[in-house]
């Protein structure tokens, strides 16, 4: 299992099943699942109140749709990355998704490997996220 603990994962599923995949997937290769929800309207509030570094989120769900649920964070969380996990291929609504910015995209069916490699990429990002802010306020290091 590879150490990944220090990232934060939010799931944002209405499918029952593919929210446990996510959260088994996840949770195997270390990564901390701080969430879990099934809709857009709820996502939105539990990414404000848990501030995750990832959240996976379905494009189509009840109440709020994913590309909804993604400008309302982007509001209010610029530093987050959000990966759309969805069956929807449209070109628009991929366009759409880029354009709220989504860091990345996994279509159903997925396998572990692919929401592993896409997820790790995105964690590179994180971490070096993390460290420019370091270096940004000067609070390196003690020595």
């Amino acid at each position: 299992m590879a150490d990944n603990k220090d990232i934060t994962v939010l799931i944002v599923d209405d499918n029952d099943m593919t929210r446990e995949t996510l959260r088994v997937i996840l949770r195997h290769d270390g990564y901390d699942v701080v969430g879990e929800t099934l809709d857009g309207d709820s996502a939105v509030d539990m990414a404000t109140r848990l501030k995750p570094d990832v959240i996976l989120m379905d494009v189509v769900m009840p109440k709020v749709s994913g590309i909804e649920a993604l400008k309302s964070i982007r509001m209010v969380m610029r530093d987050v990355f959000v990966l759309m996990v969805t069956a929807n291929k449209d070109q628009d609504t991929v366009a759409e998704a880029v354009k709220s910015g989504i860091s990345g995209y996994i279509i159903k069916p997925f396998n572990a490997k692919k929401v592993l490699d896409t997820i790790q990429g995105v964690a590179v990002k994180v971490r070096a996220a993390r460290t420019a802010k370091i270096t940004e306020s000067g609070a390196g290091p003690a020595p």
